[in-house]
Protein backbone atom coordinates (compact mmCIF):
# COMPACT_ATOMS: atom_id res chain seq x y z
CA UNK A 1 0.00 0.00 0.00
CA UNK A 2 3.06 2.55 0.74
CA UNK A 3 4.53 1.53 -2.70
CA UNK A 4 1.38 2.42 -4.15
CA UNK A 5 0.75 6.02 -2.59
CA UNK A 6 4.62 7.06 -2.95
CA UNK A 7 4.54 6.02 -6.57
CA UNK A 8 1.25 7.51 -6.92
CA UNK A 9 3.11 11.06 -5.57
CA UNK A 10 5.81 10.98 -7.59
CA UNK A 11 3.28 10.78 -10.45
CA UNK A 12 1.80 13.30 -9.30
CA UNK A 13 4.97 16.11 -9.03
CA UNK A 14 6.08 14.80 -12.27
CA UNK A 15 3.09 15.54 -13.90
CA UNK A 16 2.94 19.05 -12.21
CA UNK A 17 6.51 19.72 -13.21
CA UNK A 18 5.84 18.64 -17.15
CA UNK A 19 2.36 20.63 -17.01
CA UNK A 20 4.82 24.11 -15.47
CA UNK A 21 7.48 23.69 -18.01
CA UNK A 22 5.00 23.00 -21.13
CA UNK A 23 3.04 26.47 -19.73
CA UNK A 24 6.09 28.65 -19.03
CA UNK A 25 7.28 29.12 -23.46
CA UNK A 26 3.52 29.92 -23.64
CA UNK A 27 3.14 33.17 -20.92
CA UNK A 28 5.80 34.19 -23.56
CA UNK A 29 4.18 33.85 -26.53
CA UNK A 30 0.84 35.28 -24.86
CA UNK A 31 2.95 38.79 -24.37
CA UNK A 32 0.81 41.59 -26.03
CA UNK A 33 2.71 44.06 -29.21
CA UNK A 34 5.45 46.60 -27.68
CA UNK A 35 3.88 49.29 -29.28
CA UNK A 36 0.26 50.62 -29.49
CA UNK A 37 -1.92 49.76 -32.67
CA UNK A 38 -1.18 51.60 -35.17
CA UNK A 39 2.20 53.06 -34.15
CA UNK A 40 5.17 52.88 -37.19
CA UNK A 41 8.79 52.33 -36.32
CA UNK A 42 11.21 53.26 -38.59
CA UNK A 43 15.03 53.22 -38.36
CA UNK A 44 16.83 56.47 -38.20
CA UNK A 45 20.12 58.11 -38.75
CA UNK A 46 22.30 57.91 -35.75
CA UNK A 47 24.85 60.98 -36.61
CA UNK A 48 24.68 63.85 -38.77
CA UNK A 49 27.03 63.88 -41.96
CA UNK A 50 29.53 66.27 -40.31
CA UNK A 51 29.68 64.16 -37.18
CA UNK A 52 30.53 61.06 -39.44
CA UNK A 53 33.06 62.96 -41.14
CA UNK A 54 34.37 64.20 -37.51
CA UNK A 55 34.29 60.09 -36.55
CA UNK A 56 36.55 59.20 -39.23
CA UNK A 57 38.99 61.49 -38.47
CA UNK A 58 38.63 60.96 -34.93
CA UNK A 59 39.24 57.12 -35.84
CA UNK A 60 42.25 57.41 -37.71
CA UNK A 61 43.61 60.06 -35.60
CA UNK A 62 43.75 57.59 -32.39
CA UNK A 63 43.21 54.52 -34.13
CA UNK A 64 46.60 53.05 -32.33
CA UNK A 65 45.60 53.94 -28.49
CA UNK A 66 41.53 53.46 -28.98
CA UNK A 67 38.30 52.32 -29.65
CA UNK A 68 35.89 55.06 -30.80
CA UNK A 69 32.67 54.75 -30.03
CA UNK A 70 29.40 57.46 -30.97
CA UNK A 71 26.41 58.46 -29.47
CA UNK A 72 27.35 56.22 -25.89
CA UNK A 73 24.66 57.59 -22.89
CA UNK A 74 26.50 59.07 -20.42
CA UNK A 75 25.11 56.19 -17.78
CA UNK A 76 26.47 53.46 -19.79
CA UNK A 77 30.24 54.83 -18.82
CA UNK A 78 29.97 56.07 -15.56
CA UNK A 79 29.43 54.67 -12.12
CA UNK A 80 27.54 56.17 -9.52
CA UNK A 81 28.24 54.89 -6.15
CA UNK A 82 25.46 56.19 -4.20
CA UNK A 83 21.98 54.21 -2.35
CA UNK A 84 18.53 55.22 -2.44
CA UNK A 85 17.26 58.09 -3.66
CA UNK A 86 20.38 59.79 -3.82
CA UNK A 87 21.13 57.17 -6.70
CA UNK A 88 17.45 57.28 -8.01
CA UNK A 89 18.11 60.91 -8.67
CA UNK A 90 22.11 61.05 -10.12
CA UNK A 91 20.40 58.41 -12.75
CA UNK A 92 17.28 61.14 -14.05
CA UNK A 93 19.21 63.74 -14.29
CA UNK A 94 22.14 62.03 -16.57
CA UNK A 95 18.79 59.53 -18.24
CA UNK A 96 18.92 60.70 -21.64
CA UNK A 97 21.91 62.55 -21.61
CA UNK A 98 24.43 61.45 -24.31
CA UNK A 99 28.18 61.93 -25.40
CA UNK A 100 29.19 62.18 -29.45
CA UNK A 101 32.35 60.29 -29.30
CA UNK A 102 33.84 58.13 -26.13
CA UNK A 103 37.64 57.17 -26.47
CA UNK A 104 37.76 53.85 -24.85
CA UNK A 105 41.33 52.64 -24.03
CA UNK A 106 41.27 49.05 -25.12
CA UNK A 107 43.04 47.52 -22.23
CA UNK A 108 40.97 49.07 -19.48
CA UNK A 109 37.88 48.89 -21.57
CA UNK A 110 37.14 52.25 -19.87
CA UNK A 111 36.05 55.71 -21.34
CA UNK A 112 39.86 58.07 -20.89
CA UNK A 113 38.25 60.81 -23.13
CA UNK A 114 35.16 62.23 -24.57
CA UNK A 115 34.60 64.07 -27.50
CA UNK A 116 31.55 66.86 -28.14
CA UNK A 117 30.52 68.44 -31.17
CA UNK A 118 29.38 71.86 -30.37
CA UNK A 119 27.41 73.28 -33.32
CA UNK A 120 26.56 77.19 -32.93
CA UNK A 121 22.94 76.35 -33.91
CA UNK A 122 22.90 74.77 -30.47
CA UNK A 123 20.35 76.81 -27.88
CA UNK A 124 18.11 76.39 -24.92
CA UNK A 125 18.34 72.86 -23.20
CA UNK A 126 21.43 71.71 -24.91
CA UNK A 127 23.41 74.47 -22.40
CA UNK A 128 22.04 72.56 -19.32
CA UNK A 129 22.28 69.20 -20.79
CA UNK A 130 26.43 70.43 -21.50
CA UNK A 131 26.62 71.49 -18.26
CA UNK A 132 25.23 67.68 -16.42
CA UNK A 133 27.68 66.06 -19.01
CA UNK A 134 30.57 68.25 -18.53
CA UNK A 135 29.74 67.77 -14.30
CA UNK A 136 29.69 64.05 -14.59
CA UNK A 137 32.71 63.83 -16.50
CA UNK A 138 34.49 66.23 -14.41
CA UNK A 139 33.84 64.20 -11.20
CA UNK A 140 34.67 60.95 -13.30
CA UNK A 141 38.14 62.42 -14.32
CA UNK A 142 37.36 61.62 -17.74
CA UNK A 143 38.39 64.10 -20.26
CA UNK A 144 36.54 66.03 -22.53
CA UNK A 145 37.56 67.76 -26.01
CA UNK A 146 34.89 69.81 -27.66
CA UNK A 147 35.46 70.25 -31.63
CA UNK A 148 33.19 72.76 -33.77
CA UNK A 149 30.97 71.05 -36.61
CA UNK A 150 32.26 74.41 -38.79
CA UNK A 151 35.69 73.89 -38.70
CA UNK A 152 37.98 71.86 -40.56
CA UNK A 153 40.31 69.36 -38.84
CA UNK A 154 43.10 67.10 -40.39
CA UNK A 155 44.20 64.08 -39.10
CA UNK A 156 47.33 65.27 -37.00
CA UNK A 157 45.44 67.81 -35.58
CA UNK A 158 43.10 66.06 -34.16
CA UNK A 159 45.62 63.55 -32.58
CA UNK A 160 47.58 66.48 -30.75
CA UNK A 161 44.00 67.80 -29.90
CA UNK A 162 43.35 64.12 -28.19
CA UNK A 163 46.78 63.69 -27.06
CA UNK A 164 47.53 61.15 -29.66
CA UNK A 165 51.19 61.27 -31.66
CA UNK A 166 50.95 59.77 -35.12
CA UNK A 167 53.37 57.74 -36.20
CA UNK A 168 55.67 59.08 -39.01
CA UNK A 169 55.66 56.36 -41.79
Amino acid sequence: MDVILVSALILVVLLVLLWKRSSSPDKKKDLGPVFPAGTKVTPTSLLTEQEVLLYNLIRLAVQDQYLVFSQVPLWAFVHIAATGEVRAQAFRQIALKRVAFALVHPGSRQVEQVVQVEDVGMRGGAGDRQRVIESVLDAAGIKLVTLRVQKSYTVPALASLLGCELEES
